[in-house]
C-alpha cells in the first residue's frame, strides 16, 4: 500500500474512535447497552444492520463462491432474492417479535414455553453462535494477509495471531464501552464511509479490465461447468442449483433466528420501524452487492486471463505454501491487491476493515449478551443490580473475544466457509426456527413440541458438525464400514464426508420442524394467549395500541405483496412499492428467460433457439451495469436518512426516561 491509501484508509478510522468516544454517555441503563433504549429508527436498523450483517467473512464467502460457481448459481438465487423480499415486505417474524418487546430471544422462549426453555435455548443459541464465530477472526487475519501482502512471519512468530489480537482487541474496547449504543453508532458511520467507498471500487473495477477480458475469462469453462449459463452448469460440485434451493428453504424456515446480529432486533424504535427497517434493505444492499460483484469478477479475471500469466505465476507461488483451503481462501485476496491502483486500494482496504470490525462487534455484543441474559441470569433465579449486570455483560463479551481467538488458533478447516457457516448456524436454528414460527404464530404449538423439536434438530446438525471434521468422518465411516462393508460411496470417502453441510442442514431442518407440529398437536389442551404475549386486543398498552377502528380496509394483497398495514404513511407506501416493483422486476425477467429456455431445450424443432454462453454472458453485464448506475443513487438516499436517523438517535437518548428493563421474567409462564 502506498501513503495515499494509509491515509485513505486510516481518516475514516479516526472518524468512528471520536464518535465512539462521544457515545459511552449515553449507556445509563441496561436498556441501554442491550438494546440501545429501543431509540433506533429505520434507515439507521437498516444501515448499520446491513454493515453489521455484510462482515467480511461474507465478502470472503463470496469471493469464494464466485471463484468455483461464477454467476451461473446465482441466476438460481433469484428465487431466494424473490422470498426475502416478499418475508421482509410482510414483516414476518420481526413485526411480532418487536411486538412482545423482548431483549434476547431466549427471553421470548420464556414468555412462550418456559424458563427451562429458555436456558436451554440460549446455551444452545450461544454455543451455535461462538463456534460459527469461531474462523471468523481467523478468516479476517488471513484476508489481509493476503491482500495487504504482510509476511507470514516475523522473527519466527506467525503473523495471523498478532492480527487477530489487534482486531478482536479494538472489537472487543467498542463493544464493551458503549455496548449495542457504541455498535449501531459506529455501524452506522462506517455505512455512510462503505456505501461510497464501495461504489467507487466497484466502478473502479469496471474502469481496470475491458469488457472483451471479462467475457474471455468467464466463458473459458468446459462444458457442463459454465460460470454464465445456469443450464450448463449442473457439473458444478457443491455451489449448485440445489445449493441454491437448500439455501432457500433453510432460510425461510429459520427467518430471524439466528441472533448474531439479536440488538438490532430488540433495538427499533416501534415495530413499525422495524418492519420499514427491514423493507428498506433491499436498497440498503444495493451498492454492497455492486460492490461484491465487481471485485470477485475483477479478482477471478486477473487470475485466469492469459494477459495477466505472470502476475498469475507470482500468486500461485505465493499460494503453494498454504494449506489447500486457506490458499483456496486467500487467492481472490491476492489478485484484488494486484490489480487494484493506489488510493482505490486504500479505499478497499477500509471496506473490508469496515465489514470485519462491524461483524466482530455485533456478535461479540450478541454472544456475551444472550450467556449472560438467557444462561447466567435465568440459571441465578432472581435480579441484579444495573451495575452487576453491566459487569457481567462486558466480561461476557471479553470472554467471547477471547474463545474466538482460542478457536481460531485450533482450527484447522476442511470445509468450505458457506458449508461451516450453514451446518454451526442450523445447529441452533433448526430447532429454534420451528419454535419462533409456532410461538409467534400458532396458538396451538406447545412447550413438548418446542422441546421435541429443538432435541431432533439440535441432535442431527451436532451429527453433521462432527461428520464435517476429518477426524470424526473417519470414525463414522469405519462404523458404517462394518455395517455396509460392501458400500462404493464409503469406500471412495476415504478423506470427506460425500455429503456437504448443506445437505446435513436440509435434513436437520425438516425433521425438527415436522417433530414439532406433529408433537404439538398430539399435546396442546388449551390455545395460548397470544394477545397478551403481543400486547394486542386488552393487553394493548396505550402508547403502542393500533387505531385500526380509524383505517381503511387493506387487502390481502396489499398486505402481502406491498406489506402495507394501517400504520404506513404515504412516504412508506412509495418505499413499499419501489421494493416490490424492483423485486417484480427482476422477477418477471426471471420467470420469462428461464421459460423460454426451458422451451427452447425442449422443442428446438420449434424455431427456438437456447441462449449460449455469449448472451448470458451480455445479460448479467446488464444486470450489474444497472447496478452500478443505481448503487451511487441509494448510497446518498440511504445516508440522508441514516444521518437524520443518527440524530434522532441522540435526542432520544438525552431525553429518554430509563426503565428497570433488563430482560428479567418475574415467573414463568404457563402454557394457557
Amino acid at each position: 500500500m502506498q501513503p495515499i491509501d494509509w491515509f485513505l484508509f486510516s481518516i475514516p478510522i479516526v472518524v468512528i474512535a471520536v464518535f465512539c468516544f462521544h457515545s459511552q454517555k449515553y449507556i445509563r441503563s441496561v436498556a441501554d447497552f442491550l438494546a440501545a433504549g429501543r431509540t433506533g429508527g429505520r434507515y439507521l436498523l437498516s444501515s448499520a444492520n446491513g454493515m453489521a450483517g455484510m462482515g467480511l467473512i461474507t465478502l470472503a464467502v463470496a469471493m469464494q463462491n464466485f471463484r468455483h460457481a461464477g454467476w451461473a448459481v446465482s441466476w438460481w438465487g433469484q428465487v431466494i432474492t424473490l422470498a426475502m423480499t416478499i418475508l421482509s415486505l410482510s414483516g414476518f417474524v420481526y413485526y411480532r417479535y418487536r411486538q412482545t418487546k423482548v431483549l434476547t430471544l431466549a427471553q421470548f422462549f420464556e414468555i412462550r414455553y418456559c424458563r427451562a426453555f429458555r436456558v436451554v435455548m440460549g446455551i444452545l443459541c450461544w454455543l451455535a453462535g461462538i463456534i460459527n464465530f469461531g474462523i471468523f477472526p481467523a478468516v479476517g487475519a488471513h484476508f489481509f494477509i493476503a491482500f495487504l501482502g504482510l509476511p507470514r512471519e516475523i522473527g519466527g512468530i506467525p503473523l495471523y495471531p498478532v492480527l487477530m489480537v489487534l482486531f478482536l482487541g479494538s472489537a472487543a474496547v467498542i463493544t464493551m464501552s458503549g455496548g449495542q449504543v457504541q455498535n449501531m453508532i459506529t455501524d452506522m458511520i462506517q455505512s455512510l464511509f462503505g456505501y461510497f467507498m464501495c461504489v467507487v471500487v466497484g466502478i473502479s473495477v469496471v474502469c481496470i479490465f475491458s469488457m472483451e477480458q471479462f467475457r474471455e475469462a468467464m466463458l473459458a469453462q468446459p462444458p457442463g461447468q459454465s460460470y454464465v449459463n445456469p443450464f450448463d452448469s449442473f457439473e458444478v460440485s457443491d455451489f449448485n442449483i440445489w445449493f441454491i434451493l437448500i439455501n432457500l428453504i433453510v432460510m425461510v424456515y429459520g427467518y430471524g433466528s439466528w441472533q448474531g446480529n439479536q440488538g438490532y432486533s430488540a433495538s427499533a424504535l416501534n415495530p413499525h420501524e422495524a418492519k420499514m427497517g427491514n423493507i428498506l434493505s433491499t436498497w440498503r444492499m444495493l451498492s454492497i452487492t455492486m460492490f461484491s460483484a465487481m471485485i470477485s469478477l475483477g479478482a477471478y479475471t486477473f487470475l485466469t486471463h492469459p494477459a495477466f500469466a505472470s502476475e498469475q505465476l507470482a500468486i500461485s507461488g505465493e499460494l503453494a505454501s498454504y494449506s489447500a483451503q486457506n490458499a483456496d481462501q486467500m487467492a481472490m485476496p491476492m489478485a484484488t491487491s494486484s490489480f487494484l491502483p493506489a488510493g482505490i486500494k486504500g479505499l478497499f482496504a477500509a471496506v473490508a476493515f469496515f465489514f470485519m470490525l462491524s461483524t466482530d462487534t455485533t456478535y461479540l455484543h450478541s454472544w456475551g449478551s444472550i450467556f449472560i441474559q438467557d444462561i447466567v441470569l435465568p440459571l441465578y433465579g432472581r435480579p441484579v443490580s444495573a451495575r452487576l449486570h453491566l459487569l457481567l455483560l462486558r466480561l461476557a463479551i471479553l470472554g467471547v473475544a477471547v474463545f474466538g481467538f482460542v478457536f481460531s488458533l485450533c482450527y484447522r478447516q476442511n470445509e468450505y466457509i458457506n458449508m461451516f457457516q450453514m451446518i454451526t448456524g442450523t445447529f441452533f436454528s433448526a430447532g429454534a426456527g420451528c419454535a419462533i414460527i409456532g410461538g409467534l404464530y400458532w396458538k396451538r404449538g406447545t412447550r413438548a413440541g418446542a422441546w421435541s423439536g429443538v432435541a431432533a434438530g439440535a441432535f442431527l446438525s451436532l451429527a453433521g458438525i462432527v461428520l464435517m471434521d476429518a477426524r470424526g468422518w473417519h470414525a463414522a465411516r469405519q462404523f458404517l464400514l462394518g455395517i455396509f462393508p460392501n458400500s462404493t460411496v464409503l469406500q471412495e470417502a476415504a478423506d470427506k464426508c460425500p455429503v456437504n453441510g448443506a445437505w446435513l442442514s436440509l435434513v436437520a431442518v425438516l425433521c425438527a420442524g415436522s417433530v414439532y407440529v406433529l408433537v404439538s398437536l398430539l399435546t396442546c389442551r388449551k390455545p395460548f394467549n397470544m394477545d397478551r404475549m403481543l400486547h394486542r386486543g386488552r393487553y394493548a398498552e396505550a402508547d403502542t395500541a393500533l387505531r385500526v377502528e380509524n383505517a381503511r380496509k387493506i387487502g390481502w394483497c396489499k398486505r402481502l405483496f406491498l406489506g402495507f398495514d394501517e400504520e404506513f404513511t404515504l412516504r412508506d407506501k412509495i418505499v413499499s412499492v419501489s421494493v416490490f416493483s424492483w423485486t417484480a422486476f427482476w422477477t418477471v425477467c426471471f420467470v420469462v428467460i428461464t421459460l423460454y429456455n426451458i422451451i427452447a431445450f425442449a422443442l428446438p424443432a420449434a424455431g427456438f433457439k437456447p441462449w449460449d454462453d455469449g448472451m448470458w454472458f451480455n445479460w448479467m453485464m446488464f444486470y450489474l451495469m444497472v447496478h452500478v448506475v443505481l448503487a451511487p443513487v441509494t448510497a446518498v438516499w440511504m445516508t440522508w436518512g441514516g444521518i437524520r436517523d443518527l440524530r434522532e438517535m441522540y435526542r432520544r437518548l438525552s431525553a429518554l426516561t430509563r426503565s428497570q428493563d433488563d430482560g428479567y421474567v418475574p415467573e414463568p409462564r404457563k402454557d394457557d
